[in-house]
């Protein structure tokens, strides 16, 4: 396994011994970044933008600096950033935006792979809209999300495609260039749903295709947050709702309100600690401890892991899974690796239309286990042992 050293005491959260396979819901938090948001609160720096004064002026450089450092993370030479609370609300924010344009006739294209926040947004939209959202679906078998599936729902009325870089259950990749190109053959503009993907994987928004891609920092180390990149044409010109003196220019324009600067200095910390490390080196890691946890699984008898045609299936793929073990509810499961001192989510985990494909309960869902940068193989074979143990 490609080392990353010893980076488990860089993340204060994991002092209490727990194995940690909670991660797709939100990682545990770097020092670094933790280090970095008190130290900028304890500043006197912490004021607003665009003031005469040295503080308001230490706001605009830590926004500039966050902007580029996480532009480099997204692979991105031009477009700009836009920070929130959450995907979720930026994606709210964009759909809104994008609603005003949108009209009886025109189609936007969804997948059932997706998290629901690249779904619903998408639906209010177009109800407001009179637009028609049509959805594509995966093989709930190989969890798949074919190219064929998306392109053979465009047209000329379609005016965006809304697609998931890596999905947030069971993990799987769609070929996102691919479907990229085929949006863009009639016209539409794609956005990508990167939250389960940046932490994982290397990205580079150019050569995805996408004209906006998400991403939220709690996801990769770093506070609760979320960061949209978006192409310059539609950062500038699609039609926001904002309050008058919001600024006309930059990712601000799509900004409600002041930016959190402690969390932008955490953003900050935890991209910089991604760049450092290396995307190469984490995924590695990630696809060497994913094997070691579907052979485990697979080898269990009662235990189904979903959408895995078996412990080689490991490309294409964040390492995240879900399984059921026979006669045992997904929440009873969870309690009980609880009890192991092992973190596993059970449900649907937002990913609402993605149960029907899998063959899930809609409430219920499955277990879910995600390794993250700080995973081990005593971790893995710690929810194995506890997951035999139910």
């Amino acid at each position: 396994m490609a080392p990353l050293g010893d980076i488990r005491h860089r993340f204060p959260g994991l002092a209490d011994g727990w194995a940690r396979f909670d991660g797709p819901a939100g990682t545990q938090v770097l020092d670094a970044s933790i280090e970095a948001m008190a130290d900028w609160q304890r500043s006197g720096s912490n004021a607003n933008a665009h003031g005469a004064f040295p503080a308001a002026h230490a706001c605009d450089a830590l926004e500039e600096q966050v902007t580029a450092t996480v532009r480099g993370l997204l692979g991105a030479s031009s477009g700009g950033v836009v920070f929130g609370p959450s995907t979720t609300a930026n994606v709210m924010a964009l759909t809104r935006a994008i609603g005003r344009a949108l009209g009886p006739g025109d189609e936007v294209v969804c997948t059932t792979l997706d998290h629901d926040s690249n779904v619903t947004p998408w639906v209010l939209a177009a109800e407001d809209a009179g637009a028609t959202v049509r959805m594509a679906d995966f093989d709930g078998t190989t969890g798949r999300l074919a190219t064929e599936s998306v392109a053979d729902l465009l047209g000329p009325s379609t005016r965006w495609v809304a697609v998931t870089g890596a999905s947030n259950v069971i993990g799987t990749m769609p070929d996102l260039p691919a479907i990229a190109d085929a949006a863009h053959a009639v016209g539409a503009r794609v956005v990508v749903d990167g939250v389960h993907r940046t932490p994982h994987v290397a990205v580079d928004v150019g050569a995805l295709g996408c004209d906006v891609y998400t991403t939220s920092s709690y996801k990769w180390y770093g506070p609760h947050a979320g960061a949209m990149w978006m192409a310059d044409d539609l950062l500038a010109d699609l039609p926001v709702y904002n309050v008058r003196p919001t600024p006309s220019t930059g990712g601000a324009r799509w900004q409600y309100g002041t930016a959190s600067y402690e969390s932008l200095a955490g953003i900050e910390a935890a991209a910089r600690f991604l760049l450092d490390t290396g995307m190469d080196a984490i995924e590695d890691h990630g696809r060497d401890l994913l094997r070691r946890l579907l052979v485990g699984l697979h080898d269990l008898s009662g235990v189904r892991v979903m959408a895995s045609t078996g412990p080689e299936d490991v490309a294409d793929r964040a390492p995240t899974l879900q399984f059921l073990v026979e006669g045992r509810a997904p929440v009873e499961v969870a309690e009980r690796l609880a009890a192991a001192r092992v973190a596993v989510w059970d449900g649907h985990n937002y990913a609402v239309e993605a149960m029907a494909p899998l063959g899930l309960d809609p409430e219920a869902g499955a277990v879910r286990a995600g390794v993250s940068i700080y995973t081990t193989e005593e971790d893995v074979d710690r929810l194995l042992e506890a997951v035999a143990s139910c």
